[in-house]
């Protein structure tokens, strides 16, 4: 709110409200006084029962009357000053000098809750001691005029009472040089703790240079409220005047952020060394979280752990990673290494319990647990992030599998016939690898024994691939090529009360010999050889268990 007048070629105006004070003068010496307060505004309150009352007069006066404190000297450049005492309510400060006059409205309450000032009034801080001190100390005096456009580097003695101000570490820059007026106002201000401006706009007034650090999208709460939240304004003993007593700046954060965050068994390196602004941002960030970079595409984790880029860009990608890092790792602290929120089965039975319940009955229901999956150790058998092969498995399968199934793998290596799951590479066409409720992992039932009863659901497994009839017919002409005229040699071997299971024979994953026949046949603790020779219409066989016998289709070479 303003009020002009012109009087005398002077161009007067009184701010209301406002601290700043503008006054065109004509340079026409006033034939009567006129008056301009500085301070306080009018329709303010205040807390204490003394203001600071300061003024400016062009024209002749050599002092002014002011209510409650009398007459005052007016000074070179035509200034005035005195402290006003109040009493409790509303205070009508008169101000004349000759005939020109003005009045403020300042309202004094210790209580504001019992005794509250009008609505329309607005609260002033100032000093708790409020002392009138020479304007000259801040304001240039040019001749006869004040220049209150720009205030002078001047030093105040406020250590004469701030006595615990200073010899900290780091000081703020206006406080080691003592122009404490950079920051607070003599007169007064409508921010607390009497400072020129208010909140951060306050701080950017000089660092200017932080000013777009403060306007990104995602902006530090505190800011809200100013810098002071974090930094003292004063000083403190560490850098940046952070406000923090621990060993780290950690424990600044942690005035606000939970610790407990920070406390799990496996810990982020820069949590370990209490340096969160490897990760985040203090001021804003247009990322969440106020994240240095974003997280899509493991950006941010990126900047540190590049190494394990090419652990991300293989053909079949494990769909948390496409969202974030932090799916699976939590950025602070984990529950198992590495950062794992969980330990890994807990942590894989969190999505997959729902994407492949199959994987879980199979797993809850298991009668024969896989050792990996019993031990919780997912990673033994998929890669976490990325793998060439269907399902994240670490390598193809059979190579997957043959790195514990060691003497597995040599029997493989040293054999040219292998079976056609083996060598399809496909070991669960045979066997349920998460677990089964068959002996050695098997996705169907196979009799473990040597010996016996045939029925074809003991077959279960051989027959999901294998003809069920190769061995239901004591004779035939076409269930198999193991004949000896028409007498069927599978139904002779399997197909009685003591019949030969199918692994009796034949080697379930690699031979040398034809037709998957084993080297040697087990039998408790011994072992007998085999040594099949085949010919276009049958063949011989020489086993431990019986003497020499050969076959042929077409000319039997046992009596029918």
């Amino acid at each position: 709110m303003k009020k002009q007048a012109t009087i005398c070629g002077y161009r007067t105006v009184i701010v209301l409200g406002l601290f700043v004070v503008l006054s065109n003068f004509s340079g026409v010496e006033a034939a009567e006084p006129v008056i301009t307060v500085v301070s306080p505004p009018d329709r303010v309150w205040v807390e204490r029962a003394e203001i600071d009352l300061a003024g400016l007069i062009r024209g002749p006066a050599e002092t002014v009357k002011i209510t409650g404190a009398g007459k005052v000297k007016v000074e070179k450049g035509g200034v005035f000053g005195t402290v006003v005492s109040l009493d409790r309510g509303l205070n009508r400060l008169k101000v004349r000098a000759g005939d020109d006059a003005l009045e403020l409205s300042v309202f004094y309450s210790d209580d504001p809750r019992k005794n509250p000032p009008p609505p329309e009034f607005k609260r002033l801080y100032s000093h708790y001691e409020p002392e009138s001190r020479p304007c000259d100390q801040c304001h240039r005096l040019n001749g006869d005029q004040y220049d209150f456009g720009r205030l002078l580097p001047a030093r105040s003695n406020c250590s004469e009472c701030h006595d615990d101000i200073g010899g900290a570490k780091h000081v703020h820059g206006p406080v080691g040089a003592g122009v404490c007026v950079s920051c607070h106002s003599p007169h007064g201000s409508f921010n607390r703790a009497f400072v020129v401006k208010a909140g951060g706009e306050l701080c950017t007034s000089c660092h200017q240079d932080r000013h777009d650090e403060f306007g990104r999208e995602n902006v530090h709460p505190p800011l809200a409220d100013g810098c002071a939240d974090c930094h003292h304004p004063h000083e403190s003993e560490n850098r940046y005047q952070l406000i923090y007593e621990g060993d780290s700046l950690a424990s600044l954060c942690f005035g606000c952020h939970d610790q407990e965050m920070t406390m799990g068994e496996s810990r982020h390196p820069p949590v370990e060394e209490g340096d969160c602004l490897a990760c985040h941002l203090p001021h804003s960030s247009d990322n969440r979280a106020l994240l240095t970079a974003t997280m899509e595409g493991g950006a941010l984790c990126f900047e540190c752990h590049d190494y394990l880029k090419e652990d991300f860009e293989k053909e079949y990608l494990h769909a948390p990673v496409e969202d974030s890092c932090t799916e699976c790792h939590d950025p602070h602290s984990g529950a198992a290494r590495p950062l794992l929120r969980e330990p890994v089965a807990e942590l894989c039975a969190g999505c997959h319990r729902d994407y492949t319940p199959e994987v879980y009955e199979a797993i809850d229901t298991a009668k024969t647990e896989h050792p990996p999956v019993a031990q919780g150790e997912c990673v033994i058998c998929h890669r976490p992030h990325s793998s060439d092969n269907a399902a994240l498995l670490a390598d193809k399968m059979t190579t997957l599998c043959v790195s514990c199934h060691d003497a597995l793998g040599e029997t493989l290596a040293a054999n040219e016939n292998l079976h056609g799951p083996v060598e399809d590479g496909d070991c669960a066409a045979c066997h349920q690898v998460h677990g089964s409720p068959f002996d050695k992992l098997l996705a169907r039932f196979y009799p473990v024994e040597f010996y016996s009863v045939y029925e074809q659901n003991r077959y279960a497994l051989c027959f999901e691939c294998h003809d069920q009839d190769i061995a239901r017919s004591r004779r035939s002409e076409t269930q198999t090529d193991f004949r000896d005229g028409s007498n069927n040699l599978h139904y002779f071997h399997v197909n009685n009360d003591k019949g030969r299971t199918c692994t009796a024979c034949h080697d379930p994953h690699a031979s040398s010999q034809a037709k998957h026949i084993r080297d040697e046949v087990p039998f408790g603790a011994w072992s007998y050889p085999i040594n099949l020779t085949k010919t276009l219409t049958g063949g011989g066989c020489v086993v431990g268990c019986h003497a020499p016998k050969k076959y042929d289709r077409q000319n039997p070479q046992a009596a029918e």
